[in-house]
Order: C-alpha cells, then sequence, then structure tokens
C-alpha cells in the first residue's frame, strides 16, 4: 500500500505521464487525467503548470456542462477557481472570467441560486467592460426566472437590453404598444417570400447578436411575469433579424411570432411563421435554441392544427436537448408541457402520475420552482381522480395546497398560474357533480384578464364552463346559463375547424347538452352519439367517459331507465379504464345501474 503522505506525488505523476500523451487521449481519459492532476495539485510549484492545470479544469468543466453533468461542472470548475485565486484578475484576466462565468452557468444548472450571486457579483466586480459581464448578467436573468422572481427578473433583463442599445417601451396600455409593434414587424415582413427571408445575410453586430441572446432568456421571464412586455421582446427580435440579420435566436423569433399570431387570432399566419423557425433551425444545424423554438411550436401553434399527441415527443425531445445544452429552464418548460398534454390525451391516470412524479423531482433538484409549481393543479387532480385525497373536489392533498399557491400566483401576479387553479378546480366540481361550486370557480376563473393563453387551455376552459353552464341551465332554469353556453360553443367550434381531433367531441358534448336544455331531444340523442365515437375514435378516454355519464342522466329524463343504466355502465367502465376509480365509484353509487 502506498502511505498516506505519498499519495499526492503518485497522483501527480499519473497525471502527468497521462497528460505527456496528450495527443492520444480519449474524451474519457481527460477526465480522468484531470483528476489526477487535482489531487497532486498542492505539489505543483510552476506558474506555467498551475495555469495549464487551471486550462484543463476550464476544459474538463466545459466537456461536462456539454454532456449534461452539471455536479461534476461544478467540481471541476471549482478546483480551477482555487488554483487562479493565487493569481489576480489582472494579472490572469481573461482565465478569472471564462471560470466564472462557467462556474455561475453550471450552479444555475444545479440550482445553488446562492452561490450564484456570490459568482455573478465577483464578475461584475472586476470585468473591464459591459460585453465581459453579459454572460453573468445572462445567468443572473435566467436563475431569477426559475426562482419565481419574475418581476425582478424582468427588469434586470430590460435594463441590459437599453445598455445594449435595445431599449423596450414600457407604457401603461401595452397591449395598444403590442398591437403597433406587430403591425410595424408585419410591415416589414410584407411581401418577403420565405426564401427571401431564409437567404437574409448573418448578423455580425456582436451587441445585436447579445441582444438577441438575452431577449430569448428575457422571454420566458416576461411571459411568466405577464407583464405586457412579452409582445414587445418578442417583435424586437423579429425587427432585429429582418433589419441586421440572422442568428441562432432568429429561429426562436419566428416561433413566438407565430404565438403571438395566434394570441390575435391569425393561426395561418402563426403556421407559416412556424414553419419557417424550423427551417431557420434546420439551415443553421445549431439545436441552442430547439428548447425555446420546440415550446412555443408543440404547446402554442401546432395543437390548434394536430392532435396533442403529435406533440409529445418533440416536447420529450426539447427537454432531453435543453438538459444536455444547459438550457435548463426552456428544458423543463418542454417536459412541464409534455406532463400537461399527457393530462389532456387522456392518457391511463396512473401512468401519467408516474410520469408527473418522475419530472417532479427532477425539476425540484434542479431548482425550476416557476415551472414545478405550474404542474401542480394537474397533478393533484390526477391523484384526486385515482382516489388519493380526502376531498376529491379539492386542490389539497400530497401534492399541493390550493389557497397557498393561489395566494402565491395571485401575489405574483401571473395570471395563468390562478387562471389553470380555478380552471382546475371548477372542473373537478363538474365531474364530482357539484354544479354550484363548480359555477363558483367559473366566475372567479372569469375575473381574470389574460394576455395569452395556448389552445389546449382555452378549448378546455370553453369545454368545462360550457358543461357548467348547461348544468346550471338545467338546474335553475336560468336563460343566462343558456347564453354562456352558446358562447362557449361558437369558441369551440373555432378550435374544432381546425383540430377536429382534439376539439370535435367536445363540441358535439356541447352541442348535445345545449340541445337537452332546448328539449331538441332527438339532436340531443344524435350528438351524444357522435361525440361518443368521435372521443373514443382520438382516444380522449375521460370525455368519452363523460360523454356516456350525460347521455345516461338525458335517458333519466326522458324515463327510459334500461338505456340510461346501459350509458351509465359504459360511463364506470370507461372512467375505470382511464384509471379515475374515485368517480367511477361515485357513478355506481349515485346512479346504481
Amino acid at each position: 500500500l502506498i502511505p498516506e503522505t505519498d499519495k499526492e506525488k503518485y497522483h501527480l505523476w499519473i497525471g502527468n505521464q497521462l497528460w505527456a500523451n496528450e495527443s492520444a487521449l480519449s474524451e474519457k481519459a481527460i477526465f480522468v487525467t484531470v483528476g489526477q492532476l487535482n489531487k497532486g495539485k498542492m505539489l505543483i510549484t510552476e506558474e506555467h503548470q498551475i495555469i495549464e492545470l487551471i486550462r484543463l479544469n476550464l476544459q474538463a468543466g466545459g466537456k461536462s456542462m456539454s454532456l449534461g453533468a452539471f455536479a461534476p461542472a461544478s467540481f471541476y470548475l471549482e478546483a480551477g477557481i482555487s488554483l487562479v485565486g493565487s493569481f489576480s484578475w489582472k494579472e490572469q484576466y481573461d482565465l478569472h472570467l471564462r471560470l466564472y462565468e462557467s462556474y455561475a452557468e453550471a450552479k444555475y444548472c444545479t440550482g445553488e441560486f446562492e452561490e450564484i450571486n456570490k459568482v455573478v457579483n465577483e464578475i461584475l466586480a472586476n470585468a473591464k467592460c459591459l460585453d465581459d459581464k453579459l454572460g453573468a448578467y445572462f445567468t443572473l436573468v435566467t436563475s431569477l426566472n426559475a426562482q419565481s422572481k419574475t418581476q425582478e427578473s424582468t427588469k434586470v433583463g430590460l435594463d441590459i437590453l437599453s445598455s445594449l442599445g435595445e431599449p423596450m417601451p414600457v407604457h401603461l396600455d401595452m397591449k395598444a404598444t403590442g398591437i403597433i409593434e406587430l403591425k410595424k414587424t408585419k410591415h416589414i415582413l410584407k411581401g418577403k417570400t420565405d426564401d427571401e427571408i431564409l437567404t437574409l445575410k448573418a448578423l455580425g453586430n456582436n451587441h445585436k447578436i447579445a441582444a438577441m441572446r438575452l431577449m430569448y432568456i428575457l422571454a420566458l421571464s416576461a411571459f411568466q411575469s405577464d407583464s405586457g412586455v412579452f409582445p414587445l421582446i418578442c417583435l424586437r427580435m423579429m425587427q432585429t433579424s429582418l433589419k441586421y440579420g440572422l442568428c441562432d435566436e432568429s429561429a426562436y423569433s419566428f416561433a413566438v411570432l407565430g404565438v403571438l399570431c395566434c394570441n390575435f387570432g391569425q393561426i395561418n399566419e402563426a403556421l407559416r411563421f412556424g414553419q419557417l423557425s424550423l427551417r431557420l433551425l434546420d439551415i443553421s444545424k445549431v439545436n441552442k435554441c430547439l428548447p425555446g423554438i420546440y415550446a412555443c411550436l408543440y404547446t402554442a401553434i401546432i395543437p390548434h392544427f394536430h392532435h396533442y399527441r403529435s406533440s409529445l415527443q418533440p416536447l420529450e425531445l426539447g427537454y432531453n436537448v435543453g438538459m444536455r445544452n444547459g438550457d435548463v429552464s426552456y428544458a423543463t418548460v418542454c417536459i412541464r408541457q409534455f406532463c400537461v398534454h399527457l393530462f389532456h390525451c387522456g392518457e391511463e391516470l396512473a401512468t401519467v402520475e408516474r410520469i408527473m412524479r418522475k419530472y417532479d423531482k427532477i425539476m425540484m433538484e434542479l431548482k425550476q420552482e416557476i415551472y414545478q409549481k405550474q404542474n401542480f393543479p394537474y397533478w393533484q387532480a390526477v391523484l384526486n381522480l385515482m382516489g388519493h385525497s380526502h376531498d376529491p373536489e379539492q386542490l389539497i392533498g400530497e401534492v399541493m395546497d390550493e389557497e397557498q399557491l393561489l395566494e402565491e400566483a395571485i401575489g405574483s401576479r401571473r395570471a395563468r398560474s390562478t387562471t389553470v387553479i380555478y380552471h382546475i378546480r371548477s372542473w373537478l366540481a363538474y365531474i364530482f357533480c357539484n354544479y354550484e361550486s363548480a359555477s363558483r370557480m367559473m366566475e372567479k376563473r372569469q375575473g381574470i384578464i389574460l394576455t395569452s393563453s395556448p389552445p389546449f387551455l382555452l378549448c378546455s376552459i370553453f369545454f368545462v364552463e360550457g358543461l357548467i353552464s348547461f348544468a346550471m341551465a338545467h338546474k335553475t332554469g336560468e336563460t343566462k346559463w343558456s347564453v354562456l353556453g352558446l358562447k362557449c360553443i361558437e369558441e369551440i367550434e373555432k378550435y374544432s375547424t381546425r383540430a377536429p381531433s382534439n376539439c370535435k367531441h367536445k363540441l358535439l358534448v356541447l352541442q348535445a347538452e345545449s340541445a337537452f336544455v332546448a328539449g331538441e331531444y332527438q339532436i340531443a340523442q344524435e350528438k351524444y352519439d357522435e361525440a361518443i365515437d368521435s372521443a373514443g375514435k382520438n382516444n380522449f378516454i375521460q370525455d368519452q367517459a363523460l360523454a356516456f355519464e350525460r347521455q345516461g342522466i338525458f335517458h333519466i329524463n326522458q324515463g327510459n331507465t334500461s338505456m340510461a343504466s346501459l350509458c351509465f355502465a359504459q360511463a364506470h367502465s370507461a372512467y375505470l379504464a382511464w384509471g379515475a376509480k374515485r368517480k367511477a365509484d361515485l357513478i355506481r353509487v349515485k346512479f346504481s345501474f
């Protein structure tokens, strides 16, 4: 055995022997070499050898980051920082800057936000110019957003954009400003073919490139904060690309322009810009912005035209690419949306719960709190339906406490998060036949003004609120409820025309409910049958179960108990197949088929 006092010497000797054959080293051997040298670093006294080891740790850290191995990257970079500490910033400025920038990024990827603040402050105190501070600022903006400090993140980002020559107008009427900027952007685009856009010159201005990178990062904070500045950032990215040339982030600017077009009801134009973003991404051969592009396309644009299931694989790919690239925020956006789409697809609930639990653990480890919490209402709803909560109507249980999450969402002015909580609450109340409670939650949801929302959410909202309205029309006989229900039908019709695989069955259920309320019983019967068939063909088993249930209630009203029993039995089977045991038990007890 080697004596303890001699181990450092042997580690250093092994490291030097390996490093002597640098050109023959494999990728894995580089990590072994650096590891051995680090263990013997106390015996290194020559300045040039210390500097060489610092560079090796920087290289190993960078390589680890590219492999998505963030904890090892932190270890190598921290070792480099401990060595570079023997030199002042003035003596080894470039090494200090590169090490601290990379270390801050690695710490962001492992969710160590307190450490990030220390590292960022070190860089800002010693960097010579704005350009050398940008990497630190980028990491700071991203980390603030991940901690749910969206307002602060947006403010810091906007200040830096101003320094880069891209001041962002912040007015009281942000919606009007957004409309003006959208018209301005479309005027610039007018007459340009796709091929002309794709062959624009490359962006060569370094400050503009930095501004584009910052806007890519900042778009997330602005979207989450509901500050109204999100459209302005997206449009500025597009205007910069068209005026100064294309860069890696330009493909993302087309994707978010598509999202804005969706918000203004210009769906066909949204598809055009979404397809352009994919073509630009393919041309660039760089997947740096792929997670952000896929998050936009497969959350807000593609579901307008194709089944939710078609978005699952791309969203999972966006997550995997983002994790490899260190683009953790957009990676978690992708996987959060993957979970939500899986929920809406009608996937068996035990599978949905298992996948949500798996990714919740990862998001918690990465400390991506803001995206982790956005999954909570859906996850708790799944547990409620499976029978794993005290009160199935309340979003209270293992995953969340709705009052606490609501207070936080309202306090942070996150309208979408607040909307989702009220929406899921209203849906659960309806599912468990408490229509008065459902209508109260619906009214609270309607009191929130949303600047933008993806199609899966809006379609679900109109469907559920249409169901609640017609249920209340039955219960109260008040015309206002039928009027509200008909408005929901009008909205669902728009989605059903473009994406019948997602929405046709929902439209048919609402039409059946409307006909039922109006006394048009033959039409109601036909619409229920069509809805059941459409939901089955597109694998929305949860909506098929609901259609069977509503048809059963319809037959009870008509005095046809044998048909009602058959419908309730089919509803019970479908709810069980979905995994909603708590709901299936209610059907069996309430309707005694």
